[in-house]
């Protein structure tokens, strides 16, 4: 696997800025190269045997294809146009020749690499170009860690990747066939969980609230772990299911993470994750009971008050 910063360093090693290109030692269907088509211009280039059409350009990154004369094969070329967006750019391209890797042939691949460049340019257009906040980073370390563990349990990949709706904007971070699950994400320490809308917790079928424990710690802590390392432990758990691994990266991009190791300088950690069923007797606020000119409301759960609702995790 192709890391960030291997990356940077093959590109940072690179003294010709005329057009030459280097080419990357990758177990990989395609071949692939990093250069520079002029001093400030880096650029990643593919080689098929297979003809590739150019997806639409960004206003950071040009796409072209064309075909070579010297062996007839096509080449798709991805190059920066704006030097602030070096370090997008940089993860754009590991990303893409990471996600693509696995595939089973050249035509494969190449569709791998087009959609998620796909995917890239929807989140650069939307501006998502900033590290996400604290909060949204713990909500995302919760329900990571969530779809993490039932995956462990042995629940079908694409079934636990598919039930992950929340990146999506839906009222429940995951729904499954028989039930539905909120995940909150608190510290150790925290008394109260804060339902952020009415629809959270309002539906007519049974769920459970997963109340996850996350502290930031210390780097030497054992156990501690890092929103980076999370990612890819998921990563390595599901590299073998094409079609999960594609709708995981989509909904990671949705939640507005891209790889940057900056996400790996937090550590944080696990300490319990329980179980609590939302059924007709749960307390909570149901949008029958309000008035028809409250329009939005958020409020908060004290959880020793629901321990009658506690269930084991199924």
């Amino acid at each position: 696997m192709i890391t960030i910063d291997l990356l940077e360093k093959k590109w940072n090693s690179i003294t010709y800025y005329d057009g030459g290109f280097l080419r990357l030692d990758t177990n990989h269907p395609l071949e692939w190269f990093i250069g520079y088509q002029s001093i400030n211009q880096k650029t990643l280039i593919i080689i098929s045997s297979h003809e590739i059409i150019a997806p639409t350009s960004s206003k950071s990154v040009l796409v072209s294809s064309r075909r070579r004369e010297i062996d007839e094969k096509w080449a798709l070329s991805f190059e920066l146009m704006r030097n602030e967006q070096e370090s997008v750019f940089i993860n754009l391209c590991c990303d893409i020749i990471n996600y693509s890797q696995h595939a089973d042939n050249e035509k494969e691949s190449i569709a791998l690499i087009l959609s998620r460049y796909k995917q890239w340019n929807r989140l650069l257009e939307s501006q998502k170009k900033n590290l996400i906040d604290e909060n949204s980073k713990k909500g995302l370390i919760g329900e990571l860690i969530f779809l993490k563990s039932k995956i462990k349990e042995g629940i079908n990949i694409l079934t636990v990747i598919q039930a992950w709706v929340g990146p999506g904007g839906a009222d429940q971070d995951f729904i499954f066939r028989d039930k539905w699950c909120e995940i909150k994400t608190i510290g150790i320490s925290s008394e109260l969980v804060t339902i952020s809308s009415i629809e959270q917790l309002d539906c007519s079928e049974e769920g459970c609230l997963v109340i996850i424990r996350v502290d930031k710690t210390a780097p030497e802590r054992p156990n501690s772990f890092s929103l980076y390392k999370l990612v890819n432990d998921i990563r390595d758990l599901i590299e073998y299911d094409i079609s999960a691994k594609i709708i995981f990266e989509e909904k990671l991009l949705n939640s507005g993470y891209i790889d940057t190791l900056e996400y790996d300088n937090q550590k944080y950690y696990y300490s319990g994750m329980k179980y609590y069923l939302v059924n007709s007797t749960f307390p909570r606020i149901k949008k029958e009971q309000l008035s028809n000119q409250i329009v939005e409301c958020h409020y908060a759960i004290s959880i020793a008050g629901i321990s009658d609702w506690e269930v084991l995790e199924e």
